[in-house]
């Protein structure tokens, strides 16, 4: 910065000074010292301006990161959100099937208990006719004897 090279530089005159003899007093050159100080001011606008920028192109990149940031977090909450509820329809999904899986179970027993069933029916009947024809049979080898 020049303004600090100038500061200096007025440091510099001061101390190179002629000093008074007994005391802190010193004797400079009043026209040095005030064309060192207009120049600061002459300086001073430029720096004041690229402190200016300096201070608004800090405050511009970092908002630009907070606005990055508050981005990030919000495509990863909308990544939470979306793992969540595929968990949960995943959670739901395997309840449906294990729900299908049971009645599939159920069904399937009904089915065999009913084929069973309609399976002892018809064999039953069976027996029921082959007792009969076993009758018949009998009554007809009974009619053969006594004849």
């Amino acid at each position: 910065m020049d303004i600090l090279n100038l500061l200096e530089r007025i440091e510099d005159i001061i101390e190179e000074a002629s000093k008074f003899p007994l005391s802190n007093k010193v004797m400079i050159d009043k026209e040095e010292v005030l064309e060192v100080i207009n120049e600061i001011r002459l300086k001073m606008p430029d720096e004041i301006n690229r402190a200016s920028w300096v201070a608004k192109e800090r405050q511009r990149i970092l908002n630009e990161a907070q606005s990055e940031a508050d981005e990030l977090i919000e495509k990863v909450k909308e990544q939470q959100r979306y793992l969540v509820e595929e968990n949960e329809i995943t959670k739901q999904s395997k309840k449906y099937a294990e729900q299908l899986i049971k009645d599939a179970e159920v069904k399937a027993n009904d089915m065999k208990i009913g084929a069973y069933n309609y399976s002892d029916e018809i064999l039953s009947k069976l027996q029921e006719k082959i007792r009969e024809i076993n009758g018949i049979i009998e009554q007809n080898r009974d009619t053969l004897k006594n004849m």
